[in-house]
């Protein structure tokens, strides 16, 4: 008698909209269907929910005499009419770029106060202030720096809260300092500057600041510890309350601290937390936002964290590391990305441009319109992307029927789709394609497929369909690409149990 031929049951369809960002803390097969297990030169457009893949670097300016790193960059902005780009290097002096020089240049500003000293630098008063631990603060108004007496001596950490600069002492552990308001050469109580001490005699010293509202947050951290404590800095300064929100965490340095959306994230030692306003006791608490990514850093540090308006993303550096990771605060994402390995330490964004500094020296500027990587002059790179879904997995097995992506060709480009079964190491090709704006191509066949047959006319979105069978107790499915940019919509895949 001839045995009876398994049948295929309960058909069900998976709909990943890779919306979910990336998550590292869970077992692959544990995410939610829209979360993705790995994700590389992927993010999410400005108020969009859409997987992208990242723009490309333009390289803008070669290295400053000597070439060292480029270890910190900001935007000068004097007024309306005067913006300066302005980079910090590794061997200890302070740079602005010529723009209207060709090539453009680096124009020494001045020497720093010591090497191995990332500096803080902070635009106030139309001026740029610059805290390197050095005897005193000091100023520069775009042509002169003066130093501006009585300021703490050897501040590193820097930032502006309710029209005062505030800065940490290097003579003083708890020490913090607040100049008089809207004045950066005041630093005297009697000309109405403020000094204080944040946990007087725990040993730990003041690291970093933030600002929530009218809160400081001053980050504590040393042998015996780490400290947030919190400065309710609102209205005059006899009124003002010190308060601790953790014993626990801190910033490791003035650089791992970025406000963005309603939440002041912080990097400690291998880890990224945020503190959010709560409607609770204490109304400002430690919050998970780094959680799904933490085991990404493998216990490294965050060198810098920067929030860049242009892109609606903060970029996070990792020392040592030449991934970036990237939150995206609108649907509270994250992706990870990586600019064909290079090392890049900083990042800031003036005017509608955003420039990343490297440790080989060189800036680069990220063009929203580019689809390579210049890595030198005229030297262009593809861009790699890939998305990885989670694993799905049913009672027995399932049988891979049908699986359609949606996608759009920003640029032209290659990709693949593949599957990978219970062993999550070897992809099976399911389909391959070539596309090119306004020019998708739809696919249907029994088989992997490496061409395209049907163009779709003028719309550049693609929905490319493969009938590939594939069998396993498990699957995920990855998205790759070797040239091009795309817009990842959603992948489709029917599945059916197999019984017997």
């Amino acid at each position: 008698m001839a045995k009876a031929l398994a049948k295929q049951t309960a058909i069900s369809q998976a709909a990943i909209t890779f919306d979910g960002g990336l998550n590292r803390a869970e077992n692959p097969d544990a995410l939610a269907d829209n979360q993705m297990a790995d994700v590389s030169n992927m993010y999410y457009e400005a108020g969009q929910n859409i997987l992208t893949t990242r723009s490309g670097l333009v390289h803008a300016a070669e290295p400053p005499p000597g070439l060292p790193a480029l270890v910190k960059l900001t935007a000068f902005i004097k007024d309306t009419l005067d913006a300066q780009l302005v980079a910090a290097t590794s061997d200890g002096n302070l740079y602005r770029l010529d723009e209207a020089a060709s090539p453009p240049v680096w124009t020494l500003i001045t020497a720093l106060s010591a090497t191995g000293i990332v500096p803080s630098l902070v635009t106030f008063n139309s001026k740029l202030i610059i805290a390197d631990g050095g005897p005193a603060l000091r100023a520069w108004d775009g042509e002169t720096v003066v130093s501006l007496p009585d300021s703490p001596v050897g501040a590193t950490a820097l930032v502006e809260i309710g029209g005062r600069l505030a800065a940490n002492s290097g003579q003083d552990l708890d020490g913090v300092a607040l100049s008089a308001p809207e004045d950066e050469a005041k630093w005297l109580l009697d000309d109405g500057a403020v000094f204080l001490r944040a946990g007087y005699g725990d040993g730990l010293r003041v690291t970093g600041f933030g600002v929530i509202s009218q809160d400081l947050v001053i980050f504590k951290h040393g042998k015996a510890g780490k400290r947030i404590m919190r400065l309710n800095a609102a209205g005059a300064a006899t009124g003002w309350s010190l308060s601790q929100i953790s014993q626990n965490l801190t910033a490791v340095g003035p650089h791992g601290v970025e406000f963005v959306g309603n939440n002041l994230l912080f990097a400690d030692q291998g880890e990224i937390h945020d503190l959010a306003g709560v409607q609770q006791y204490g109304d400002i608490q430690v919050g998970g936002v780094g959680r799904l990514i933490n085991p990404l850093l493998n216990g490294k540090t965050v060198s810098e964290m920067r929030f860049l308006p242009k892109i609606g993303a903060l970029l996070a550096f990792i020392e040592g590391d030449s991934q970036v990771l990237a939150f995206h605060p609108h649907n509270g994402a994250w992706t990870r990305l990586d600019f064909q390995g290079l090392f890049l330490q900083s990042v800031c964004q003036a005017g509608d441009r955003i420039y990343l500094g490297g440790r080989n020296g060189r800036l680069y500027r990220l063009g929203l319109a580019e689809s390579r990587d210049e890595v030198g002059p005229a030297e262009y790179r593809d861009i790699a992307g890939l998305a990885r879904s989670k694993v799905f997995t049913v009672p027995g097995e399932a049988v891979l029927r049908r699986t359609r992506l949606n996608y759009e060709a920003i640029t032209p480009g290659q990709g693949r789709l593949q599957v990978f079964g219970s062993d999550q190491v070897s992809p099976t090709t399911l389909l391959a394609w070539a596309a090119g704006p306004g020019l998708g191509r739809l696919s249907d066949a029994a088989s992997p497929l490496a061409d395209a047959s049907q163009p779709l006319g003028a719309s550049a979105e693609a929905r490319t369909i493969s009938r590939a069978r594939f069998r396993d107790a498990a699957l995920s499915f990855q998205i790759t690409t070797t040239s091009g940019r795309i817009r990842l919509r959603q992948c489709l895949a029917e599945l059916a149990a197999v019984n017997g």
